[in-house]
Formats: C-alpha cells, sequence, structure tokens
C-alpha cells in the first residue's frame, strides 16, 4: 500500500505515526493480507500540484497493489473555482492510474474544513456548501477512474459522536479519536470495494 497526499495523508495531528488515516487503514488491510508491506510519501500542507509533482513521480517505481490518496483541502487556500479543482483533481487521478494502472485506487474527498479553527463563524455556511459541492465533484470523478471514494466530507461533517473532541491540540487536524473514528468508517467502504472487485474479478 502507498499513501500520497496530504496532511490528513501524513496522520499529522496523530500522537504517532501508527494513529493516523493511512496507517489505521493499513493495519486493516494487513489484518487480511498479512505479509501486505506500506510506504507513505504524503507531506503535510501538500496542494493537488505538489502531489503530482513531488509524489505521484515515487509511484512509478513503488509497485503498489493498493493507493490511498488525500488530497484537495490545501487548495481552497488558492482556489474555490469548482470547474478548477475538478480539472486539477481529474488530472492528479489520471497521473496516479498512469503510475499504478494495476493498482486499487482508494480515494479521499473533500473534508468540511468549516470543523477547524481556520474558519471564521461568518464564513463557515457559505465554506461548508463548497466543501460539500467539491467532495460531490470529486466523488464523481473518482468514479471515472473506478476508484474507491472516501466520504471524508460526511467523516467529518456528521460524526458519530457529535460532543466529542476530534481536533488535536491546533484546531486545524484530527487527533488519534478523530483519525480512528474516519478510519474505521472508511474501512469498512474499502472493504466493500475490494470484496466486490474480487468477484468481478
Amino acid at each position: 500500500m502507498v499513501v500520497l497526499g496530504d496532511s490528513l495523508a501524513f496522520g499529522y495531528g496523530a500522537s504517532t505515526p501508527e494513529n493516523g488515516l493511512a496507517h489505521r487503514i493499513f493495519d486493516a488491510l494487513r489484518a487480511s493480507r498479512p505479509g501486505s508491506t506500506y510506504a507513505n510519501f504524503a507531506v503535510p500542507h501538500a496542494t493537488m500540484g505538489d502531489v503530482l509533482r513531488h509524489q505521484v513521480p515515487k509511484l512509478h517505481r513503488a509497485q503498489a497493489d493498493v493507493v490511498l490518496l488525500v488530497a484537495g483541502a490545501n487548495d481552497l487556500r488558492y482556489t474555490r473555482d469548482r470547474f478548477v479543482f475538478a480539472r486539477r483533481f481529474a488530472h492528479l487521478l489520471a497521473a496516479v492510474r498512469d503510475a499504478a494502472p494495476d493498482a486499487v485506487l482508494l480515494a479521499g474527498g473533500m473534508p468540511d474544513v468549516t470543523q477547524t479553527v481556520g474558519v471564521a463563524p461568518l464564513l463557515k455556511l457559505p465554506i461548508m456548501h463548497i466543501c460539500a459541492r467539491l467532495n460531490e465533484r470529486m466523488r464523481s470523478i473518482a468514479g471515472q477512474f473506478d476508484a474507491c471514494f472516501i466520504d471524508l466530507f460526511t467523516y467529518t461533517n456528521a460524526p458519530l459522536k457529535a460532543a466529542a473532541l476530534y481536533l488535536c491540540d491546533d484546531g486545524y487536524h484530527p487527533n488519534d479519536d478523530g483519525y480512528a473514528e474516519i478510519s474505521e468508517r472508511s474501512y469498512a467502504v474499502i472493504a466493500e470495494h475490494l470484496s466486490r472487485s474480487v468477484r468481478e474479478g
């Protein structure tokens, strides 16, 4: 399993790398596939362009069977144009597919960034709507590339325990509990996708 992406993919905010999103998903995969290996090329604060330029080239020689890609949230700092965003995401998925054509592709959507301290109260509702629309556009694009879509908007906008504290001390990134819930919900979708791929293959 090879991981590409930003802070969420890297596991920034977790107490240890093993408690981050990607490593938790890998642990669940390894439980059913002993002997699996793991490489995480994600970099905190990376944009989709950063992933394309600096991380995807490493994928060409990684011999990945599974690729987890989580990127896009940092692009909101530079554009909220849905068409520009969608074009960048589609271009990134195409590059990942080219680099690892036989790998199972797991593509994360857009988290609800309004759950962080970085969005002013008056902007929360419009930005939440932007995140929701981008998430659905990413879902559609992921389907075009036969990727398993991980609905990060739902998992961050509607946590299972509304009163729980899911962010680390910086107010931006998940803590161990946040990553645990997101990974558990994600893996349920991933396991179904893998099972369906086996049945159809």
